[in-house]
């Protein structure tokens, strides 16, 4: 019976110490690019944002920590966009709730690109689980940096810093949106 214990936590170990560096490797992969529609009807394509630290943030209105996270967010993009930092806040929502989200971006003043991802194919490729709110922090060379499901009093301190830590490795250089 201990063999059998030793021989499991044994296992899930070597898992571990195995899916550790692919995991972290992970982390500064390339982000999957896209092409969305907006909510203003434009296109908008994530690789079009080379050269800026990018906060793609996958939400919905039913969602109760995306309508914390969202606020959030555009403090940042207000007090970092002039440095280089992008906000995209990618929309889930069946396309029949437009109007909606129309309004709960203007209710909110929210100025970012809101692309449109009613079939989730988008967020399928950043997060397969389909958890929202997810936040994919996009380094300036188009890489995956940081990601976060879920959203917590407290979590902007962490963003902050990890957005500061990117925006100083390199400063934009590109005019794109």
């Amino acid at each position: 019976m201990i063999r059998n214990a030793l021989i499991r936590t044994l296992l899930a170990l070597s898992v571990l110490f195995i899916a550790a560096p692919a995991l972290a490797d992970d982390a500064r992969s390339p982000a999957p690019d896209f092409t969305l529609r907006t909510l203003s009807g434009d296109r908008v394509k994530l690789s079009d944002y080379r050269g800026k630290v990018v906060l793609l943030s996958f939400w919905a209105t039913w969602c109760g920590p995306c309508k914390q996270e969202l606020p959030v967010l555009q403090a940042l993009l207000d007090k970092h966009g002039k440095d280089g930092l992008a906000v995209l806040a990618v929309n889930i929502d069946d396309p029949k709730t437009a109007a909606e989200v129309r309004r709960f971006v203007a209710d909110r003043k929210l100025s970012m690109p809101v692309p449109l991802d009613s079939d989730s194919k988008v967020l399928g490729k950043f997060n397969p689980r389909f958890a929202v709110p997810f936040l994919q922090v996009i380094d300036t060379e188009g890489r995956r940096a940081f990601q976060h499901t879920g959203f917590s009093s407290g979590a902007e301190t962490t963003l902050e810093a990890e957005v500061a830590s990117l925006l100083a490795q390199k400063p934009a250089t590109t005019s794109n949106p």
